[in-house]
């Protein structure tokens, strides 16, 4: 194995993790219910295990769909982007 295996996989694991704290938080964080479609605590339990289940996928996802997840998880845990740059760029 050499180093850029190695920072893929380390790479996974924090993307993977990123993924499972979010899960965790909206199964409990209550200002979430005001989220559209989380108006319940099933539907928010439903999504967490969704959000589980890609954690546990992640890396049999295509690339594109797995840097979205966990953009989006990153972006539901408060934690700032990588690369602010690429939002910016997608705007214009």
């Amino acid at each position: 194995m050499n180093e850029r295996d190695r920072r893929r996989i380390e790479q996974l694991r924090a993307d993977r993790m990123a993924v499972r704290d979010a899960a965790g938080v909206v199964r409990s964080a209550p200002e979430l219910q005001s989220w559209p479609g989380l108006h319940t605590a099933r539907r928010a339990e439903e999504l967490g295990d969704l959000l589980d289940g890609l954690a546990e996928h992640l890396h049999t996802l295509d690339e594109q769909i797995r840097s979205h997840v966990v953009r989006v998880c990153t972006e539901t845990l408060g934690r700032p982007m990588d690369n602010p740059t690429t939002r910016r760029t997608r705007r214009r």
